[in-house]
């Protein structure tokens, strides 16, 4: 669950600014409030930036957490607050952080670990293989919109997968996940995209390949044509929020209370 800064938000500076690929911007921010602020130790860790003139923030993977510095990779899209941000951010530009969340859990017997993501789970799955894929074999799918997203994962093996106008097309992370072979022995398989391609995967490995609670996570990063749904949920009257709260209530593994949720939504055509 997202937990607030216990201080209230803290205002970090842009200190770098570098453009990765045609797709992502990486920043490295700084300043006064980040010595107070401690990582949380776990390789998803996500933060809510605040950027200027936005009422709202959006949730972000810190790829790199360094004393006094963090790290954080933006994918550039039109109409998305950070994206465009990103496109234009300058050295001295000042943003907040308001909360924090992880969603990684990974049970300590894992044998190994696959990676499932589009391009917004690059940051993630770049600090998972940096901090654990010399000591557990880790195989990583990504789909990403352009061919030079493609990035060095020292340690994984990697398939990259081009999806050309990825929110504008379909997503095809069911695709990658179903023609991929898990290795024998316990292990986990971590998964983070568009929400309705998520949902897809998780049923597939809820359903169809009957894995254990606490084998997998299923994170829904961000949703295409948000302004249709976000409409059709007002044209509904669906409190989504009282519907995870009910869920959550009665209780059971991280993923069973989504799916629960997902299924509640999937029935309201949401």
């Amino acid at each position: 669950m997202a937990t607030e800064l216990e201080n209230g938000p803290v205002t970090v500076v842009t200190e770098t600014v570098e453009r990765l690929s045609p797709t992502l911007v990486r920043v490295g921010l700084g300043g006064p409030g980040l010595p107070g602020l401690d990582s949380l130790g776990v390789p998803d860790e996500a933060l809510v930036l605040r950027f200027p003139g936005a009422e709202v923030g959006r949730w972000y993977t810190v790829r790199r957490w360094e004393p006094a510095r963090l790290t954080v990779d933006i994918v550039l899209h039109p109409g998305g607050v950070g994206g465009e941000w990103a496109a234009r951010a300058r050295v001295g530009d000042e943003l907040g952080i308001t909360h924090r969340n992880s969603w990684f859990r990974r049970p300590e017997g894992a044998r190994w670990q696959l990676l499932l993501g589009d391009v917004t789970a690059l940051p993630a799955i770049g600090r998972i293989v940096e901090e654990s894929a010399d000591r557990l074999p880790t195989t990583v799918l990504v789909e990403v919109p352009d061919r030079e997203d493609a990035q060095e994962l020292p340690g994984a093996q990697v398939r990259w997968m081009h999806t050309a106008g990825l929110g504008r097309t379909p997503s095809r992370l069911d695709e990658l996940v179903r023609g991929a072979q898990l290795p024998p022995g316990p292990g986990y398989v971590y998964v983070a995209g568009e929400a309705s391609a998520t949902r897809a995967v998780r049923r597939y490995l809820r359903r169809e390949l009957g894995l254990p609670a606490g084998s997998y996570g299923v994170v829904g990063y961000w949703r295409a044509e948000s302004e249709k749904w976000f409409a059709r949920v007002a044209e509904t009257g669906t409190d989504t929020a009282a519907i995870y709260a009910e869920e959550l209530d009665a209780g059971g593994d991280p993923e069973d209370v989504r799916a629960r949720y997902e299924e509640r939504l999937a029935t309201l055509g949401l």
